[in-house]
């Protein structure tokens, strides 16, 4: 029995193996990981002033196909976008963008004449950076919001930190200044207190308060701004980051 069913065993095995591709996906980038700029107006709508997309171009220029020409290059983001398509006899790059931090997952592709086709995953590392300024005084700053939850299911932010810094506009000779009592308090997803600093400052002087932490719960948070006293302006800088996950870009192929 077992010498019948040796040779049987060892044939369902060689069904079951994946053959090779015909198409040889190989790739170049100037970048794995990259960084969303967004600014934000202060308002209670917290409008986007300006948001910069974090962008990554794949070059597909030495994929080769063993059997056909290659037809076209692709790339499926991993963030739920549609896949990015472009015909091989125009151009060899495809470019993607992402306006969700996270650490995503991309399929890098390629089809050839033939119907063959091959891919490699690649994984992509992004950052948010948070620019909130407001230039108008004010006793009653908006709060700055702030999301950590990732745009994918890969990993999520290993740490969130923020500085906000606060100025006390000098009076003038008709309308006098007075110093101000300023509070920062961070509230996580929950509305739990996270931490919060109160500190006086001088009329025409200015103060700041920094906050941190690692792994963050995911959700909407926020910072609020309490005053007491002269008004003030502010402006807050906000970073998340994640561990260097992404995928080492391969070295150039060695021309023969």
């Amino acid at each position: 029995m077992l010498l019948l069913l040796s040779p049987l065993a060892g044939c369902l095995g060689g069904d079951d193996e994946k053959k090779p591709s015909k198409v040889h996906v190989v790739w170049g980038a100037d970048a794995t990981a990259g960084t969303i700029l967004h600014i934000m107006a202060p308002n209670s709508q917290n409008t986007t002033q300006s948001l910069d997309e974090a962008e990554f171009t794949f070059d597909f220029n030495e994929t080769y196909s063993e059997e056909g020409d290659i037809s076209t290059f692709w790339v499926d983001p991993g963030n739920g976008d549609p896949v990015v398509e472009v015909n091989a006899a125009d151009m060899s790059t495809v470019t993607v963008s992402y306006d969700k931090h996270g650490i995503y997952r991309a399929t890098l592709g390629a089809n050839d004449s033939e119907g063959n086709s091959g891919e490699v995953e690649v994984f992509l590392r992004v950052e948010y950076e948070l620019h909130y300024d407001n230039t108008q005084s004010t006793d009653n700053p908006y709060p700055v919001w702030f999301d950590t939850s990732p745009g994918s299911d890969e990993a999520s932010p290993r740490r969130v930190d923020l500085m906000s810094n606060a100025t006390n506009p000098p009076g003038w000779l008709l309308q006098p200044g007075g110093p101000s009592t300023v509070t920062w308090t961070v509230r996580n997803p929950a509305d739990t207190e996270e931490d919060a600093s109160t500190k006086e400052i001088a009329d025409g002087g200015e103060d700041q308060y920094g906050w941190g932490t690692n792994d963050p719960l995911a959700g909407g948070w926020r910072m609020d701004i309490d005053v007491e006293g002269d008004q003030i302006t502010t402006e807050t800088f906000l970073t998340i980051e994640y561990e260097p996950l992404e995928t080492d870009i391969p070295e150039p192929p060695v021309a023969e």
